[in-house]
Order: structure tokens, then C-alpha cells, then sequence
């Protein structure tokens, strides 16, 4: 089964994915990042999906696609800065 099959995608992404991996699969929530080449410009891309499950079908909820190398460096080093204050109790 192509990687792409593993994924609840649209046709135009479905047999592009070059890479991915499950982030959480719970709740009737499924989040993942997808390596993605544009099937326009060929270039890969990175995306971050978050599907619900309606029924027997997922739907696509929220996605992310991050293009450029600055912006995927940008949201990294965010993300690294912040997640030490992940689970904090908040400020009283």
C-alpha cells in the first residue's frame, strides 16, 4: 500500500507523499505531518493535518503547510522555546 493510502488525503495529494508519520490517533482525532510534493512544482513541502472522525469518514479539520525551510526553522524554534511551558499551571 502506498504511503499516501494511509491517509485520509484528497486525490490531488494522495499519491504524492513522500513521507509521514502519525502524531496521535485518539478521541476521534487523528493528527499527523506529511511530507508532501507539490504535484504542481514538484518541491516538497511540509504539512500538519488534523482530521475528526464524522461517522465513517475523516474530515479534514485544520491543516498547516509550511513551503519554505525559514518557515519551517521559524515554527521549530518556537515550538522548542515554548514547549518547556507546555502543562505549566497557569499565572493566579
Amino acid at each position: 500500500m502506498a504511503i499516501g493510502q494511509k491517509f485520509p488525503l484528497s486525490d490531488y495529494y494522495r499519491d504524492q507523499i513522500l513521507d509521514a508519520e502519525t502524531i496521535s490517533r485518539a478521541g476521534g482525532w487523528w493528527t499527523a505531518v506529511l511530507l508532501i510534493r507539490d504535484p504542481r512544482t514538484g518541491r516538497p513541502f511540509l504539512s500538519i493535518y488534523r482530521w475528526q472522525l464524522d461517522g465513517d469518514t475523516w474530515k479534514t479539520r485544520k491543516s498547516i503547510a509550511l513551503k519554505r525551510r525559514k518557515q519551517v526553522d521559524a515554527v521549530l524554534k518556537v515550538m522548542t522555546r515554548l514547549a518547556s511551558r507546555v502543562g505549566e499551571e497557569p499565572n493566579t
